[in-house]
């Protein structure tokens, strides 16, 4: 690998590249010059996932100059269709976060600036810009924090003050093995001086052992189904330290991402219509921002608040790769669903699906990029659908998903709570919350609302 010199790493250099075929990155503007020995050169561009990636071979002779002029085509604009991309979960230096915006073609990035013992603020007031626009319809906010412990991790978008869990953690002690205090008091006093929609609470991912604790007691704003364990070049397989998964049942390549939807359907089933959400981790695990990005429908032109308010309201598609544009309309009378459904992608679709409470009542397996279809299906029985798609990889899964479309059907929902109470039952036997202690009292709390919904079918 040569990189130009003066250009920004596009991942710190402590972070491996996981399953990638080549030796990191780097993010310039413009043009980039680099001196290397003779030989044959592989050089390879990208620009986000809306554009074609390009990949060129040169011959570089001993003492010659060689000159290269890259043109990268979108294959789609998402923002012409009315949709404003944004990652979730950034962590990457904010001096550098402008360029990464741009190089990834990404309109919002939301950076963390407190995490567990780290807190760039200091003992200073946080900044009342938060939201600062970074270039043309590209903006960050820089007032985002996450506690990330062994319950789980929690993110909080556009706090008004820091909540100090960047001093939770004892010298030493690992963020993984600390439960106490649990996460969701951070949540709750971060809500307490909410303003609109502000702070935000996006719950990373399904998995963690306390994700039925907040669904039930504090349930969070959006949660992430397209998440960092979803890789460029890989999927990072395991579970951390959350709740392991069944991996015979769940196996195979798909095996953890069918597993974390698998849970996200659950809630959906249980009436918790929270929004999915993207975020790839960048600085952390091995992604460009970006990566993972979650769209979202507006009217007119974007304002932070406005994005804010679409994801809301479920206006959301998440996508790695393939995009899914689904437009269903409910028929008043029989309970059948009508519209349309579109799956696009910058390489070949696998297959697209839809889904209702969490069965596949529909598939394709079309040929090429592109795909359109007309639907009428019978939907009496579902209380949600939403739409899927899928691109070829054999080395990490994309994924396009759009959020759930609620349905007038009503389903029974025993099965679901009693997954999750059986869940927060096996939570109790955890050693580092023993009875007595806040977390105990709180795993009582939201096992008595599992094994109330379990002995009532009907959505509330």
């Amino acid at each position: 690998m040569y990189r130009a010199p003066g250009t920004l790493p596009s991942r710190p250099a402590e972070r491996s590249e996981t399953g990638s075929p080549y030796l990191r990155s780097f993010v310039f503007r413009d043009s980039a010059s680099i001196t290397a020995p003779r030989g044959r050169y592989r050089v390879i561009a990208e620009h986000g996932l809306e554009y074609e990636r390009v990949t060129r071979e040169v011959e570089l002779a001993e003492g010659a100059q060689s000159s290269i002029k890259l043109t990268l085509r979108p294959w789609i604009r998402m923002y012409k269709r009315g949709w404003w991309s944004g990652d979730m979960h950034v962590h990457r230096p904010m001096e550098d976060t402008p360029m990464l915006l741009e190089a990834e073609d990404l309109n919002l990035g939301i950076v963390f600036t407190m995490w567990n013992r780290q807190n760039l603020w200091g003992d200073r007031a946080l900044p009342n810009d938060w939201i600062r626009k970074t270039g043309p319809d590209r903006w960050m906010t820089v007032t985002n924090g996450e506690d990330e412990r062994g319950g789980g991790a929690w993110m909080l978008h556009g706090l008004s003050n820091a909540l100090g869990f960047d001093k939770v953690l004892r010298d030493g002690e690992r963020s993984t093995e600390s439960w106490d205090p649990p996460g969701i008091e951070f949540v709750r006093r971060a809500r307490a001086g909410k303003r609109a929609l502000f702070p935000w609470f996006d719950l990373e991912k399904p998995i963690w052992w306390e994700a039925p604790v907040m669904m039930a007691l504090e349930r969070p704003d959006s949660m992430g189904l397209l998440n960092n364990h979803y890789n460029q070049y890989a999927m990072y397989d395991g579970e951390a330290w959350g709740r392991k998964r069944d991996t015979a049942r769940f196996a195979g390549l798909h095996g953890y991402s069918d597993y974390s939807l698998h849970l996200m359907y659950r809630y959906w089933n249980l009436g918790w219509m929270v929004p999915p959400s993207a975020g790839a981790a960048s600085g952390v695990l091995p992604n460009p921002v970006g990566y993972n990005r979650m769209y979202v429908k507006l009217n007119g032109e974007f304002t932070v608040e406005k994005w804010y308010e679409g994801a809301k309201a479920g206006r959301v598609m998440v996508s790695n790769g393939p995009l899914v544009f689904f437009e269903p309309k409910l028929q008043q009378r029989g309970g059948r669903l009508r519209g349309r459904i579109e799956a696009i992608s910058g390489d070949e679709l696998e297959r697209v699906e839809i889904v209702a409470n969490g069965k596949v009542i529909q598939r394709w397996n079309p040929p090429g990029k592109q795909f359109r279809a007309n639907l009428d299906l019978n939907v009496a029985q579902y209380s949600w659908v939403a739409a899927r798609a899928y691109a070829k990889n054999d080395a990490t899964v994309r994924l396009g998903h759009t959020g759930p479309f609620q349905l007038t059907g009503i389903w029974d929902r025993r099965e679901d709570a009693r997954y999750f109470r059986e869940w927060i039952e096996e939570l109790q036997q955890n050693p580092k919350t023993p009875p007595g202690t806040r977390a105990a009292e709180l795993y009582s709390q939201a096992l008595q609302v599992y094994r109330e919904m379990e002995n009532d079918k009907l959505l509330p």
